[in-house]
């Protein structure tokens, strides 16, 4: 049986962008090319220039992709923790967990992300990729502090999410290996936030 033919592409596109993060967080952005991005994907490069036209493009796309897995983790959880009364201890836990993840073995995704982020900011595209990225993230959010007793939820979701990228930033950039101080810090500044 055949392949679908949209159902290839979109396997060949997946490839170069998960080669494209995987370039990225090694070797640093300077690295990616349509010829690097393919040998890595295992691709021809007729490839990776029919899907994406420019350097900047694949780029933008990666980002993309980093930035959607995280909005998709963070809503799991919210999906997982589901209807109930909000439990900040639960939720401590978890996204204390997902940051213990994303600092060891999703370092490489982490990684990416950040030098994405500063290699396409200013640009238009990755600033409408943050928009989005963020009102994906506060969307969950206000979901979940709907039923907390926050008084300001909107701004209470922004510190949240500053508060984790600071401690995943911090710890990516000094190469910390002893990670286990991140939950108790996410347990102090979920409690602090929201009691």
């Amino acid at each position: 049986m055949a392949a679908v033919p949209g159902l290839r592409s979109k396997r060949i596109r997946d490839a170069i962008i998960s080669a494209t993060v995987r370039i990225v967080a090694a070797e640093g952005v300077a690295a990616v090319t349509h010829r690097r991005v393919a040998a890595e994907a295992g691709v021809g490069l007729s490839s990776t220039t029919w899907h994406f036209a420019s350097k900047a493009e694949i780029l933008e796309a990666a980002l993309a992709w980093t930035a959607d897995s995280e909005v998709m983790r963070i809503r799991a959880i919210a999906d997982r923790l589901g209807g109930g009364p909000f439990d900040p201890a639960a939720w401590a836990e978890e996204l204390g967990d997902w940051l213990v993840e994303q600092v060891t073995t999703e370092r490489e995704s982490a990684i990416a992300l950040y030098r994405l982020q500063v290699e396409l900011l200013g640009t238009a595209q990755a600033s409408d990729l943050h928009r989005e990225w963020g009102e994906g993230l506060r969307g969950v959010g206000a979901r979940v502090l709907e039923r907390s007793p926050s008084t300001t939820p909107e701004l209470d979701v922004r510190l949240i999410v500053a508060a984790l990228d600071g401690l995943r930033m911090g710890v990516l950039s000094s190469g910390e290996t002893d990670v286990e101080w991140i939950r108790p810090a996410v347990r102090r500044q979920l409690r602090a936030l929201l009691g």
